[in-house]
Protein backbone atom coordinates (compact mmCIF):
# COMPACT_ATOMS: atom_id res chain seq x y z
CA UNK A 1 0.00 0.00 0.00
CA UNK A 2 1.25 3.87 -0.90
CA UNK A 3 -0.09 6.92 0.37
CA UNK A 4 1.59 10.49 0.47
CA UNK A 5 1.25 10.94 4.44
CA UNK A 6 0.88 8.28 6.72
CA UNK A 7 -0.10 9.67 9.84
CA UNK A 8 -0.54 6.68 12.73
CA UNK A 9 -2.50 7.52 15.98
CA UNK A 10 -5.94 9.43 15.60
CA UNK A 11 -6.07 11.66 18.17
CA UNK A 12 -6.78 15.44 17.96
CA UNK A 13 -3.14 16.03 16.71
CA UNK A 14 -3.08 13.47 13.95
CA UNK A 15 -7.02 14.80 12.60
CA UNK A 16 -6.09 18.06 12.43
CA UNK A 17 -2.94 17.43 10.60
CA UNK A 18 -5.08 15.37 8.17
CA UNK A 19 -7.51 18.58 7.84
CA UNK A 20 -4.57 20.72 6.37
CA UNK A 21 -3.24 17.98 3.84
CA UNK A 22 -6.34 16.03 2.78
CA UNK A 23 -7.78 18.66 -0.26
CA UNK A 24 -4.12 18.44 -1.26
CA UNK A 25 -2.00 15.15 -0.50
CA UNK A 26 -3.87 11.73 -0.15
CA UNK A 27 -3.77 11.28 3.25
CA UNK A 28 -3.91 7.25 5.18
CA UNK A 29 -4.58 7.32 8.71
CA UNK A 30 -3.87 4.15 10.90
CA UNK A 31 -5.19 3.41 14.28
CA UNK A 32 -4.54 0.95 16.77
CA UNK A 33 -8.33 0.91 17.68
CA UNK A 34 -11.50 2.46 16.32
CA UNK A 35 -11.82 5.82 16.28
CA UNK A 36 -13.57 6.85 19.59
CA UNK A 37 -10.16 4.83 20.88
CA UNK A 38 -7.85 7.59 22.60
CA UNK A 39 -6.91 10.04 24.91
CA UNK A 40 -8.43 13.17 23.22
CA UNK A 41 -11.45 11.64 23.67
CA UNK A 42 -11.29 11.38 27.50
CA UNK A 43 -10.22 15.03 27.89
CA UNK A 44 -12.28 16.85 30.39
CA UNK A 45 -11.04 19.74 31.19
CA UNK A 46 -10.59 21.94 28.61
CA UNK A 47 -8.10 24.28 26.43
CA UNK A 48 -5.97 26.50 27.72
CA UNK A 49 -6.20 30.15 25.75
CA UNK A 50 -6.01 33.80 26.55
CA UNK A 51 -9.26 34.88 25.73
CA UNK A 52 -9.87 37.36 28.32
CA UNK A 53 -9.57 41.19 28.25
CA UNK A 54 -8.04 40.03 31.59
CA UNK A 55 -5.75 37.78 30.00
CA UNK A 56 -2.80 37.92 27.71
CA UNK A 57 -0.70 35.66 25.93
CA UNK A 58 2.46 36.73 27.79
CA UNK A 59 0.51 36.29 30.95
CA UNK A 60 0.38 32.99 29.55
CA UNK A 61 3.42 32.20 28.62
CA UNK A 62 5.05 32.75 32.20
CA UNK A 63 2.68 30.49 34.26
CA UNK A 64 3.90 28.16 31.07
CA UNK A 65 7.46 28.12 31.75
CA UNK A 66 6.80 28.74 35.73
CA UNK A 67 5.06 24.87 35.79
CA UNK A 68 7.90 23.77 33.28
CA UNK A 69 10.35 24.90 35.81
CA UNK A 70 11.86 26.90 32.80
CA UNK A 71 13.19 24.09 31.03
CA UNK A 72 10.14 24.58 28.28
CA UNK A 73 11.74 25.91 24.88
CA UNK A 74 10.84 29.07 25.09
CA UNK A 75 10.53 29.96 21.15
CA UNK A 76 7.60 27.06 20.82
CA UNK A 77 5.75 28.46 23.84
CA UNK A 78 5.65 32.05 22.55
CA UNK A 79 3.82 30.33 19.47
CA UNK A 80 1.76 27.93 21.63
CA UNK A 81 0.53 30.86 23.14
CA UNK A 82 0.64 33.07 20.82
CA UNK A 83 -1.29 31.41 18.23
CA UNK A 84 -3.81 29.23 20.14
CA UNK A 85 -6.16 31.39 20.36
CA UNK A 86 -6.24 32.75 16.99
CA UNK A 87 -6.57 29.06 15.60
CA UNK A 88 -9.11 28.35 18.10
CA UNK A 89 -10.90 31.26 16.85
CA UNK A 90 -10.36 29.92 13.47
CA UNK A 91 -12.25 27.17 14.09
CA UNK A 92 -14.76 28.58 16.14
CA UNK A 93 -15.92 30.41 13.13
CA UNK A 94 -16.55 26.82 11.36
CA UNK A 95 -18.69 25.63 13.96
CA UNK A 96 -16.69 24.42 16.80
CA UNK A 97 -18.23 25.84 20.12
CA UNK A 98 -17.67 25.95 24.04
CA UNK A 99 -19.70 27.02 26.74
CA UNK A 100 -20.83 30.11 26.99
CA UNK A 101 -22.04 32.45 30.14
CA UNK A 102 -25.71 34.11 29.59
CA UNK A 103 -24.70 37.14 28.35
CA UNK A 104 -22.84 35.27 25.17
CA UNK A 105 -19.45 35.17 26.20
CA UNK A 106 -17.15 32.12 26.93
CA UNK A 107 -17.39 30.24 29.94
CA UNK A 108 -13.57 30.53 31.09
CA UNK A 109 -12.43 27.77 34.14
CA UNK A 110 -9.62 28.02 36.30
CA UNK A 111 -7.34 25.32 36.75
CA UNK A 112 -3.86 24.62 38.77
CA UNK A 113 -0.66 26.67 38.35
CA UNK A 114 -3.08 29.60 36.20
CA UNK A 115 -2.64 32.69 37.26
CA UNK A 116 -6.11 33.68 35.94
CA UNK A 117 -9.17 31.90 34.38
CA UNK A 118 -8.60 30.88 31.12
CA UNK A 119 -9.99 27.59 30.31
CA UNK A 120 -12.35 26.99 27.29
CA UNK A 121 -14.34 23.75 28.00
CA UNK A 122 -17.51 22.03 26.58
CA UNK A 123 -20.67 20.67 28.00
CA UNK A 124 -19.03 21.13 31.52
CA UNK A 125 -16.63 18.71 31.29
CA UNK A 126 -16.98 16.88 28.00
CA UNK A 127 -14.12 18.93 25.90
CA UNK A 128 -12.14 16.14 24.27
CA UNK A 129 -15.30 14.50 23.20
CA UNK A 130 -16.81 17.20 22.09
CA UNK A 131 -14.09 18.42 19.87
CA UNK A 132 -12.89 15.17 18.53
CA UNK A 133 -16.61 14.40 17.21
CA UNK A 134 -16.13 17.67 15.40
CA UNK A 135 -12.89 17.47 13.82
CA UNK A 136 -13.79 13.63 12.82
CA UNK A 137 -17.13 15.08 11.78
CA UNK A 138 -15.38 17.27 9.34
CA UNK A 139 -12.56 14.81 8.01
CA UNK A 140 -15.05 12.16 6.72
CA UNK A 141 -16.26 14.69 4.90
CA UNK A 142 -13.14 14.85 2.89
CA UNK A 143 -11.57 11.91 0.76
CA UNK A 144 -9.37 9.88 3.23
CA UNK A 145 -8.32 6.20 4.16
CA UNK A 146 -8.50 5.49 7.49
CA UNK A 147 -7.31 1.81 9.15
CA UNK A 148 -8.80 1.09 12.16
CA UNK A 149 -7.26 -1.77 14.32
CA UNK A 150 -4.29 -1.31 12.62
CA UNK A 151 -1.18 -2.33 15.34
CA UNK A 152 1.74 -0.31 14.57
CA UNK A 153 4.92 -2.81 14.38
CA UNK A 154 8.00 -0.72 12.99
CA UNK A 155 9.55 2.00 10.44
CA UNK A 156 10.68 1.08 7.17
CA UNK A 157 13.79 3.14 7.47
CA UNK A 158 17.05 2.76 6.76
CA UNK A 159 20.34 5.07 6.85
CA UNK A 160 18.18 7.91 8.54
CA UNK A 161 15.44 7.95 5.96
CA UNK A 162 11.94 7.19 6.66
CA UNK A 163 9.92 5.50 4.02
CA UNK A 164 7.00 4.41 5.99
CA UNK A 165 5.99 2.01 8.26
CA UNK A 166 4.83 -2.09 9.20
CA UNK A 167 1.61 -2.77 10.74
CA UNK A 168 -0.39 -6.34 11.64
CA UNK A 169 -4.57 -5.77 11.01
CA UNK A 170 -7.11 -7.13 13.04
CA UNK A 171 -6.43 -10.70 11.50
CA UNK A 172 -2.40 -10.35 12.47
CA UNK A 173 -1.56 -10.27 8.91
CA UNK A 174 1.61 -8.22 8.02
CA UNK A 175 0.62 -4.79 5.93
CA UNK A 176 3.26 -2.53 4.48
CA UNK A 177 2.23 1.15 4.69
CA UNK A 178 4.84 3.13 2.41
CA UNK A 179 4.86 6.80 2.41
CA UNK A 180 6.41 10.03 1.39
CA UNK A 181 5.88 11.39 4.88
CA UNK A 182 5.23 9.47 8.40
CA UNK A 183 3.98 11.16 11.17
CA UNK A 184 3.83 9.57 14.77
CA UNK A 185 0.77 10.92 16.34
CA UNK A 186 0.75 7.92 18.89
CA UNK A 187 -0.12 9.33 22.33
CA UNK A 188 1.61 8.79 25.42
CA UNK A 189 2.90 6.05 28.01
CA UNK A 190 0.11 5.66 30.51
CA UNK A 191 -0.75 2.09 29.88
CA UNK A 192 2.56 0.97 31.42
CA UNK A 193 1.26 1.90 34.52
CA UNK A 194 -1.49 -0.01 36.94
CA UNK A 195 -3.01 3.10 37.51
CA UNK A 196 -3.40 6.07 34.69
CA UNK A 197 -5.97 8.08 33.31
CA UNK A 198 -4.76 7.06 29.99
CA UNK A 199 -6.63 4.61 27.17
CA UNK A 200 -4.59 1.45 28.40
CA UNK A 201 -3.70 1.34 24.77
CA UNK A 202 -1.03 3.84 25.31
CA UNK A 203 1.92 2.17 25.97
CA UNK A 204 4.80 4.32 24.13
CA UNK A 205 4.76 2.34 20.50
CA UNK A 206 5.61 5.51 18.67
CA UNK A 207 8.24 6.19 21.33
CA UNK A 208 9.88 2.72 20.94
CA UNK A 209 9.14 2.77 16.76
CA UNK A 210 11.49 6.03 16.56
CA UNK A 211 14.25 4.74 19.17
CA UNK A 212 14.38 1.26 17.19
CA UNK A 213 14.77 3.11 13.73
CA UNK A 214 17.28 5.35 15.02
CA UNK A 215 15.91 8.91 15.68
CA UNK A 216 17.19 10.97 18.79
CA UNK A 217 14.76 11.01 21.84
CA UNK A 218 14.59 13.65 24.92
CA UNK A 219 13.48 13.82 28.57
CA UNK A 220 11.99 10.64 29.12
CA UNK A 221 12.12 10.81 32.77
CA UNK A 222 9.17 13.94 32.75
CA UNK A 223 6.24 12.10 33.59
CA UNK A 224 3.55 13.89 35.36
CA UNK A 225 1.03 12.15 37.39
CA UNK A 226 -2.22 13.74 37.76
CA UNK A 227 -3.25 13.64 41.58
CA UNK A 228 -7.08 12.95 41.16
CA UNK A 229 -8.29 9.75 39.91
CA UNK A 230 -11.47 8.39 40.96
CA UNK A 231 -10.40 5.57 43.63
CA UNK A 232 -13.29 3.06 44.28
CA UNK A 233 -13.65 -0.76 44.83
CA UNK A 234 -9.94 -1.00 45.39
CA UNK A 235 -9.74 0.48 41.13
CA UNK A 236 -9.62 3.08 39.53
CA UNK A 237 -12.21 4.58 37.58
CA UNK A 238 -11.07 7.98 35.83
CA UNK A 239 -10.19 11.45 36.05
CA UNK A 240 -11.53 13.92 38.42
CA UNK A 241 -10.38 17.01 36.56
CA UNK A 242 -8.25 19.91 37.68
CA UNK A 243 -11.22 22.13 36.95
CA UNK A 244 -13.41 20.64 40.20
CA UNK A 245 -10.56 22.60 42.08
CA UNK A 246 -10.44 25.56 40.09
CA UNK A 247 -14.60 25.72 41.02
CA UNK A 248 -13.87 25.32 44.53
CA UNK A 249 -13.41 21.62 45.42
CA UNK A 250 -10.83 21.30 47.90
CA UNK A 251 -8.44 17.91 49.23
CA UNK A 252 -9.02 16.53 52.51
CA UNK A 253 -7.79 13.72 54.67
CA UNK A 254 -10.62 11.45 56.35
CA UNK A 255 -11.24 13.58 59.04
CA UNK A 256 -12.08 16.69 56.39
CA UNK A 257 -8.98 18.50 57.24
CA UNK A 258 -7.56 20.22 54.19
CA UNK A 259 -4.33 18.55 52.88
CA UNK A 260 -2.68 21.56 50.92
CA UNK A 261 -2.61 24.31 53.27
CA UNK A 262 0.95 24.97 54.25
CA UNK A 263 2.24 23.01 51.46
CA UNK A 264 2.72 25.62 48.59
CA UNK A 265 0.92 28.95 48.71
CA UNK A 266 -1.02 28.38 45.74
CA UNK A 267 -2.86 25.74 47.56
CA UNK A 268 -5.03 23.10 46.12
CA UNK A 269 -4.44 24.85 42.86
CA UNK A 270 -0.49 23.66 43.14
CA UNK A 271 1.20 22.33 39.80
CA UNK A 272 0.03 19.05 39.23
CA UNK A 273 3.65 17.46 40.45
CA UNK A 274 3.66 19.50 44.11
CA UNK A 275 -0.13 18.04 45.06
CA UNK A 276 0.37 14.18 43.58
CA UNK A 277 3.56 14.35 45.46
CA UNK A 278 1.48 15.44 48.90
CA UNK A 279 -1.33 12.98 47.55
CA UNK A 280 1.22 10.15 47.70
CA UNK A 281 2.60 10.87 51.16
CA UNK A 282 -0.60 9.85 52.15
CA UNK A 283 -1.72 6.77 49.84
CA UNK A 284 1.58 5.53 50.97
CA UNK A 285 0.66 5.28 54.52
CA UNK A 286 -2.92 3.93 53.15
CA UNK A 287 -4.71 6.60 54.55
CA UNK A 288 -7.60 7.83 52.39
CA UNK A 289 -8.03 11.27 50.60
CA UNK A 290 -11.04 12.99 49.30
CA UNK A 291 -11.81 15.62 47.03
CA UNK A 292 -14.45 17.61 49.17
CA UNK A 293 -16.89 19.07 46.11
CA UNK A 294 -19.64 20.68 48.82
CA UNK A 295 -18.41 24.33 47.56
CA UNK A 296 -19.25 23.35 43.80
CA UNK A 297 -22.79 24.31 43.22
CA UNK A 298 -24.79 22.21 40.38
CA UNK A 299 -22.24 19.50 40.79
CA UNK A 300 -23.67 17.17 38.44
CA UNK A 301 -24.92 19.60 35.95
CA UNK A 302 -21.63 21.44 36.08
CA UNK A 303 -19.51 18.25 35.53
CA UNK A 304 -21.74 15.37 34.06
CA UNK A 305 -18.98 13.15 32.86
CA UNK A 306 -17.38 12.86 36.20
CA UNK A 307 -20.90 12.17 37.70
CA UNK A 308 -21.08 9.44 35.64
CA UNK A 309 -17.70 8.21 36.42
CA UNK A 310 -18.29 8.30 39.85
CA UNK A 311 -22.19 6.66 39.54
CA UNK A 312 -19.92 3.51 37.61
CA UNK A 313 -17.61 3.39 40.27
CA UNK A 314 -20.40 3.16 43.44
CA UNK A 315 -19.46 6.77 44.81
CA UNK A 316 -21.61 8.11 46.85
CA UNK A 317 -21.98 11.66 45.42
CA UNK A 318 -24.20 12.58 48.66
CA UNK A 319 -21.95 12.67 50.68
CA UNK A 320 -20.18 15.44 48.93
CA UNK A 321 -16.64 13.55 48.64
CA UNK A 322 -14.69 11.63 45.88
CA UNK A 323 -12.22 9.20 47.25
CA UNK A 324 -8.86 9.97 44.67
CA UNK A 325 -5.43 8.73 44.22
CA UNK A 326 -2.47 9.92 41.54
CA UNK A 327 -1.81 8.34 38.44
CA UNK A 328 -0.02 8.51 35.30
CA UNK A 329 -1.25 11.53 32.92
CA UNK A 330 0.80 12.78 30.43
CA UNK A 331 4.45 12.43 29.10
CA UNK A 332 6.23 15.95 28.65
CA UNK A 333 9.31 13.74 26.51
CA UNK A 334 9.27 11.91 23.75
CA UNK A 335 10.96 11.77 20.33
CA UNK A 336 12.98 15.09 19.67
CA UNK A 337 11.20 17.59 17.38
CA UNK A 338 11.28 21.02 16.06
CA UNK A 339 8.81 23.65 15.92
CA UNK A 340 7.67 21.94 12.40
CA UNK A 341 7.48 18.03 13.65
CA UNK A 342 10.76 17.29 12.00
CA UNK A 343 12.50 14.41 13.48
CA UNK A 344 16.44 13.40 13.13
CA UNK A 345 15.06 10.56 10.69
CA UNK A 346 14.45 12.15 7.06
CA UNK A 347 10.23 12.41 6.06
CA UNK A 348 9.36 11.25 10.12
CA UNK A 349 7.17 13.72 11.82
CA UNK A 350 6.08 13.54 15.34
CA UNK A 351 3.19 15.91 16.62
CA UNK A 352 1.28 15.57 20.29
CA UNK A 353 2.33 13.88 23.40
CA UNK A 354 4.79 11.14 21.23
CA UNK A 355 6.66 14.65 20.45
CA UNK A 356 9.64 15.98 22.22
CA UNK A 357 9.32 19.57 21.12
CA UNK A 358 10.05 20.79 24.71
CA UNK A 359 7.04 23.08 24.92
CA UNK A 360 5.84 21.81 28.46
CA UNK A 361 9.52 21.76 29.86
CA UNK A 362 9.81 19.54 33.13
CA UNK A 363 6.24 19.60 33.99
CA UNK A 364 3.24 20.12 31.73
CA UNK A 365 0.64 23.07 32.57
CA UNK A 366 -2.90 22.05 32.92
CA UNK A 367 -5.15 22.28 30.04
CA UNK A 368 -1.74 22.73 27.30
CA UNK A 369 -2.09 19.23 25.51
CA UNK A 370 -5.22 19.83 23.77
CA UNK A 371 -3.79 23.65 22.84
CA UNK A 372 0.00 22.21 22.32
CA UNK A 373 -2.20 19.16 19.43
CA UNK A 374 -4.34 21.84 17.79
CA UNK A 375 -1.43 24.25 17.26
CA UNK A 376 2.16 21.59 16.18
CA UNK A 377 -0.84 19.53 14.60
CA UNK A 378 -1.80 22.36 12.33
CA UNK A 379 1.45 23.96 12.06
CA UNK A 380 2.83 20.52 10.96
CA UNK A 381 0.22 20.45 8.01
CA UNK A 382 1.63 23.75 6.63
CA UNK A 383 4.46 22.96 6.93
CA UNK A 384 4.27 19.88 4.67
CA UNK A 385 2.16 22.00 2.52
CA UNK A 386 4.94 23.83 1.91
CA UNK A 387 7.62 21.29 1.47
CA UNK A 388 7.28 19.09 -2.12
CA UNK A 389 7.31 15.28 -0.90
CA UNK A 390 9.06 12.87 -2.60
CA UNK A 391 6.01 11.16 -5.11
CA UNK A 392 8.57 7.84 -6.18
CA UNK A 393 8.95 5.21 -3.62
CA UNK A 394 11.56 2.63 -5.09
CA UNK A 395 13.10 1.08 -1.85
CA UNK A 396 12.42 -2.86 -1.70
CA UNK A 397 11.95 -3.98 1.80
CA UNK A 398 11.05 -7.75 0.77
CA UNK A 399 14.48 -8.76 1.67
CA UNK A 400 13.41 -7.19 5.21
CA UNK A 401 10.88 -9.64 5.50
CA UNK A 402 12.76 -12.66 3.93
CA UNK A 403 16.01 -12.21 6.48
CA UNK A 404 14.05 -12.43 9.31
CA UNK A 405 11.58 -15.56 8.57
CA UNK A 406 13.11 -17.49 11.38
CA UNK A 407 12.95 -14.57 13.98
CA UNK A 408 11.27 -15.68 17.25
CA UNK A 409 10.84 -13.45 20.12
CA UNK A 410 11.78 -14.60 23.61
CA UNK A 411 10.26 -15.20 26.85
CA UNK A 412 8.62 -11.86 27.68
CA UNK A 413 6.55 -11.00 30.93
CA UNK A 414 3.02 -10.51 31.59
CA UNK A 415 1.40 -6.83 31.15
CA UNK A 416 0.25 -7.21 34.40
CA UNK A 417 3.85 -8.36 36.08
CA UNK A 418 5.62 -5.03 33.91
CA UNK A 419 2.87 -2.69 35.10
CA UNK A 420 3.58 -3.56 38.78
CA UNK A 421 7.42 -3.27 38.05
CA UNK A 422 7.03 -0.54 36.16
CA UNK A 423 4.63 1.09 39.12
CA UNK A 424 7.09 0.79 41.54
CA UNK A 425 10.08 1.98 40.05
CA UNK A 426 8.80 4.99 38.25
CA UNK A 427 6.13 5.88 39.85
CA UNK A 428 5.68 9.95 41.65
CA UNK A 429 9.05 9.64 43.48
CA UNK A 430 11.93 7.46 42.26
CA UNK A 431 15.38 6.07 43.70
CA UNK A 432 18.35 4.71 42.03
CA UNK A 433 18.02 1.17 43.47
CA UNK A 434 14.38 1.00 42.47
CA UNK A 435 15.54 1.85 38.94
CA UNK A 436 18.67 -0.45 38.54
CA UNK A 437 15.90 -3.35 40.12
CA UNK A 438 13.66 -2.46 36.95
CA UNK A 439 16.34 -2.63 34.12
CA UNK A 440 18.03 -5.54 35.81
CA UNK A 441 14.89 -7.10 35.61
CA UNK A 442 13.88 -5.84 32.18
CA UNK A 443 17.47 -7.22 30.67
CA UNK A 444 16.79 -10.59 32.67
CA UNK A 445 14.08 -11.00 28.83
CA UNK A 446 15.80 -8.64 26.68
CA UNK A 447 19.28 -6.79 25.56
CA UNK A 448 16.89 -4.04 23.80
CA UNK A 449 19.52 -3.89 20.98
CA UNK A 450 17.30 -2.32 18.32
CA UNK A 451 19.81 -3.80 15.27
CA UNK A 452 19.17 -7.19 16.69
CA UNK A 453 16.02 -8.25 16.36
CA UNK A 454 12.93 -7.51 14.28
CA UNK A 455 9.23 -8.04 15.09
CA UNK A 456 7.28 -8.90 11.51
CA UNK A 457 7.24 -12.45 11.84
CA UNK A 458 5.40 -12.42 15.89
CA UNK A 459 1.92 -11.49 17.16
CA UNK A 460 0.53 -8.53 17.93
CA UNK A 461 0.52 -9.54 21.65
CA UNK A 462 4.11 -10.56 21.64
CA UNK A 463 4.84 -6.91 19.80
CA UNK A 464 2.85 -4.90 22.20
CA UNK A 465 4.54 -6.55 25.14
CA UNK A 466 7.79 -6.15 23.78
CA UNK A 467 7.19 -2.41 23.04
CA UNK A 468 5.93 -1.76 26.94
CA UNK A 469 9.75 -3.34 28.02
CA UNK A 470 11.58 -1.62 25.45
CA UNK A 471 9.47 1.83 26.37
CA UNK A 472 9.81 0.95 30.22
CA UNK A 473 13.96 0.06 29.46
CA UNK A 474 14.08 3.71 27.78
CA UNK A 475 12.41 6.22 30.69
CA UNK A 476 14.17 4.27 33.24
CA UNK A 477 17.70 4.41 31.76
CA UNK A 478 16.37 8.28 31.27
CA UNK A 479 15.64 8.40 34.93
CA UNK A 480 18.75 6.87 36.04
CA UNK A 481 20.68 9.40 34.67
CA UNK A 482 19.27 12.46 35.56
CA UNK A 483 20.59 12.48 39.63
CA UNK A 484 18.53 16.39 40.20
CA UNK A 485 15.26 16.04 41.24
CA UNK A 486 13.34 18.78 38.96
CA UNK A 487 9.73 18.96 38.04
CA UNK A 488 7.78 16.01 37.71
CA UNK A 489 11.18 13.63 37.99
CA UNK A 490 11.46 13.40 42.09
CA UNK A 491 14.37 11.51 42.77
CA UNK A 492 14.14 10.00 46.70
CA UNK A 493 17.42 9.37 47.14
CA UNK A 494 19.16 12.56 45.28
CA UNK A 495 21.54 14.88 47.30
CA UNK A 496 21.45 17.70 44.26
CA UNK A 497 17.77 18.58 44.63
CA UNK A 498 17.49 22.06 43.12
CA UNK A 499 20.66 21.60 40.92
CA UNK A 500 20.57 22.94 37.30
CA UNK A 501 20.22 19.92 34.73
CA UNK A 502 23.13 19.05 33.07
CA UNK A 503 23.36 20.79 29.17
CA UNK A 504 21.73 18.69 26.58
CA UNK A 505 25.35 17.25 25.07
CA UNK A 506 26.11 16.38 28.28
CA UNK A 507 22.93 14.34 28.97
CA UNK A 508 23.08 12.70 25.74
CA UNK A 509 26.44 11.19 26.73
CA UNK A 510 25.26 10.51 29.97
CA UNK A 511 22.22 8.18 28.72
CA UNK A 512 24.72 6.51 26.13
CA UNK A 513 24.18 3.55 25.14
CA UNK A 514 19.98 4.06 24.99
CA UNK A 515 20.10 7.24 22.59
CA UNK A 516 20.89 6.74 18.83
CA UNK A 517 24.49 8.25 18.06
CA UNK A 518 23.54 12.19 17.79
CA UNK A 519 23.55 13.38 14.07
CA UNK A 520 25.46 16.48 13.63
CA UNK A 521 23.09 19.92 13.60
CA UNK A 522 23.60 20.77 10.02
CA UNK A 523 22.61 17.03 8.98
CA UNK A 524 19.30 16.95 10.86
CA UNK A 525 16.26 17.52 9.15
CA UNK A 526 14.94 20.33 11.49
CA UNK A 527 15.00 23.22 9.29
Amino acid sequence: MKTDVLIIGGGLAAVVCALKLVDRYEVTIAMKGSIENGNSWRAQGGIAAAFSSLDHPFIHYKDTMKAGCNQNNKQLVEMLVKEGPRRLRGWMKEGLTFDQTMDGELLLGQEGAHSIRRIVHNQGDQTGKVCMSYFWSKLQQKKVRILSHYQAIDLIAENEVCDGAWFKNKQNELIEVRASATILATGGIGGLYEATTNDPSLIGEGLVMAYRAGAILRDLEFIQFHPTLIYSQGRTAGLASEALRGEGARLVDQEGTPIMEGRDDRGDLAPRDVVARVIYEYTKKEEPIFLDISPIPNFKDKFPQITSLCNQAQVDLEKQLIPVCPGAHFHMGGVETNANGATSIANLYAVGEVSGNNAHGANRLASNSLLEALVFGERLGEFLLSQPLKRELTRDHNRYIRAEEVDDPSALPSKNELKRKVTQALGITRTSHDLEQLLSWLGSFRQFDQDVYRRVNWTREQIEIDTMCTAAMLIAKSALARKESLGAHFRNDSQEIGRMPMNPQAMMQARGDIWAKPVKEKERVLK
